[in-house]
């Protein structure tokens, strides 16, 4: 009997002991009007774990209290209640008085600098934290302060150092709960940079300092313009032997004149002795040295030895790479080189369409560490609806060891245009070099054999159907552009010149000159002006009815007058184009931000195409006006546009649409 009643006793505290590890309590919300219940489980998420997994108790059900209560107000419901309550051993009851919400209503910004950009920046709190993600932004007390400072932050990165932003009205809708407020902003004035003043323990990097800052005083006092000028101190040390140094600057305000003050203290100047690799398993070590070389053996460049370093990760052969450097002797350094290689090699496959050239499949295969030598090899094909194209190439963006980036390549193409279609086997051999920091050069040497095939143009107007053509293309390039693929500030012009024969039946040299480029402004963080164009002349040593036809120049399409098809602006027999001597555009667009990458646009083109045998209808000027929207992609704008004709003549479409990849200009 002893023995029995034990074993009852065990196998019941065991029980026990078992229900108790596996408690589970319910959390049961009641009261909620605006919110169900499962939203604000669901936001609570596993903060409510340690509650659930125990019995329920006055002070686990007060914790859950709070954190209801914490998210109601946190959404504006600033005066709400959440009283918890213990119902049985698993199950805990919350109960909820909302209250009213306050939500953010209109914001109006009065006194100066960029009302609509402002605002944006005033409400940025008071979206960042609402937590149901759901309906109007809340209203939060805390957060007024915030936004007011935003602002202030925002004109003084523009330069206006001494802005004040003030809450100048604030009234509530008790029906709604809205709360729409007034701020004002004294922006007050704009600041330029003034002469800096320097202090060095030594005296030395005095002179050179103020050789450096010289083009950046009477500039606003932009953070842009600032961190600029900061930089460009440092790098002047740093570039010159000095890695160790050791640069501040500090600031006073005048007037309307904001005075940086640097100290300096340069420290021991170093020479660079070996530059060593580490972690290359396919690169060629002997690559590394005969890039890295030309530093050797002279006063430390930071600023170089970073700017290497960015050109290796460019060319997709390392994932990452760092430099390390270690003291020999007074006035002596290396540098070890750390590495980490990625893989190099790819196969491809890409498919896109556009509004000339059809649908378009890319496949291709790439190696950027050919043969280790750090050296970019692609081979590939592109088939679209005008024809196809395939290439092998090789680039080099050290050649000889120099900056010179070298390019070689081998094509063979077929492509169908209105009115005639090219075969062209041929190979080209590039060098370019960036000059400065916005400049470079480019030089192009090409050869290939041309078969031009009527398919609608008459024989005389076709110039010569099979010649050699033997050219060299000059290209100069400023480019000052925000980006290169989704430009919004800046500008940049491109001027090639290129020099050519076409040997057939009959020689005809040519020269043709162009200028292409754009300036991006923007108006604000909603608008955007762009204006761009090009000219392209070509001057033919006969008649321009001689040079063969793909030779001259042409106008229309998605980068040019966008009220016609591509390249039919201009003489044509039928619907089939064939160019002239001359041709330009100039386009000006206003974008404007509708949400994330989306934008729309409305656009204004001019252009025209000449030649010594074009009537005056067939060369006169053209003028296209359009909207379209664009979707801003890492590859570029994503367009979709229509150009309405409002010079049409005869013959001429009213309008075109066009669906393409790439900015404008």
């Amino acid at each position: 009997m002893k023995s029995f009643f034990l074993k009852f006793l065990t196998a019941s505290v065991l029980v026990i002991s078992m229900r108790s590890v596996s408690a589970k309590t319910d959390v049961d919300i009641r009261g909620m009007k605006s919110k169900t219940e499962a939203q604000i489980l669901r936001l609570i998420g596993g903060r409510l774990v340690y509650i659930r997994e125990k019995q329920a108790s006055p002070w686990r059900a007060d914790d859950a209290a709070f954190m209801v209560e914490s998210i109601l107000r946190d959404d504006g419901f600033y005066e709400a209640e959440v009283r918890g309550v213990v119902e049985s051993p698993d199950l805990i009851a919350l109960i909820v008085d909302e209250g009213q919400r306050l939500s953010l209503g209109p914001v109006t910004i009065t006194g100066g600098g960029d009302a609509e950009s402002l605002e944006k920046t005033f409400i940025t709190p008071f979206q960042s934290g609402g937590s149901f993600g759901t309906g109007a932004a809340p209203f939060r007390a805390d957060d007024v302060n915030k936004g007011l400072e935003f602002v202030t932050r925002q004109l003084q990165s523009q330069g206006y150092w001494n802005a004040v932003a003030t809450l100048s009205s604030e009234n509530i809708d008790k029906e709604t709960g809205e709360v729409s407020m007034t701020v004002d902003v004294d922006p007050g004035p704009l600041f330029t940079i003034g002469r800096p003043s320097v202090k060095s323990p030594d005296g030395r990097g005095v002179k050179r300092a103020a050789t450096t800052w010289e083009s950046f005083i009477g500039q606003p006092a932009s953070t842009e313009n600032v961190n600029g000028l900061r930089a460009a101190v440092e790098e002047a040390f740093t570039s010159r032997g000095y890695p160790d140094a050791k640069i501040t600057m500090i600031h006073r305000l005048g007037r309307k004149t904001y005075f940086p003050h640097f100290v300096i203290d340069l420290g021991t100047r170093v020479k660079l002795l070996e530059v060593k690799m580490d972690g290359l398993v396919r690169t060629t070590p002997e690559r590394i040295e005969q890039i890295m070389a030309p530093l050797k053996d002279d006063w430390y460049d930071q600023a170089a030895m970073n700017k290497k370093i960015r050109q290796f990760l460019g060319t997709g052969a390392f994932e990452s790479a760092r430099i390390e450097t270690s003291y020999l002797t007074r006035g002596r350094i290396d540098a070890t080189l750390h590495f980490q290689e990625a893989k190099a090699k790819e196969i491809t496959l890409a498919a896109g369409a556009g509004s000339f050239n059809g649908p378009i499949f890319r496949a291709g295969y790439i190696d950027r560490n050919f043969r280790g030598q750090l050296r970019g090899f692609s081979a590939g094909m592109e088939v679209s609806g005008r024809g196809l194209l395939g290439e092998l190439k090789l680039t080099d963006p050290w050649w000889r060891g120099t900056d010179i980036l070298r390019t070689q390549r081998f094509y063979s193409l077929i492509k169908a245009y209105d009115g005639y279609t090219i075969y062209e086997n041929g190979l080209e051999t590039g060098w370019k070099m960036d000059l400065a920091d916005h400049y470079s050069m480019e030089l192009i040497l090409g050869y290939s054999f041309v078969t031009v095939s009527e398919e609608g143009l008459p024989s005389a107007l076709l110039g010569d159907t099979n010649y050699n053509h033997t050219r060299m293309v000059f290209t100069q390039e400023w480019d000052y552009r925000d980006s290169k693929i989704l430009p919004k500030s800046g500008w940049h012009v491109s001027v090639p010149i290129q020099i050519g024969v076409a040997v057939g039946k009959e020689s005809n040299s040519y020269t043709k000159f162009g200028i292409d480029g754009g300036y991006y402004h923007p108006i604000n963080d909603t608008w955007n002006l762009g204006i761009g164009g090009f000219a392209n002349l070509v001057k033919p040593s006969g008649e321009i009815r001689a040079l063969p036809v793909d030779l001259r120049v042409f106008n229309g399409g998605a980068r040019s007058v966008r009220s016609f098809p591509e390249r039919e602006l201009g003489p044509s027999v039928g619907d089939n184009p064939y160019g002239g001597d001359f041709s330009w555009a100039l386009n000006t667009e206003l974008t404007r931000k509708i949400n994330g990458s989306v934008n729309a646009v409305a656009f204004i083109d001019t252009g025209a195409v000449t030649g010594n045998y074009i009537g005056n209808q067939q060369g006169g000027l053209e003028i296209a006006a359009g909207l379209g929207v664009r979707l801003d992609l890492p590859i570029g704008p994503v367009r979709l546009e229509y150009g309405y004709n409002l010079t049409q003549d005869p013959g001429e479409p009213i309008g075109t649409f066009h669906f393409a990849i790439g900015s404008t200009f």
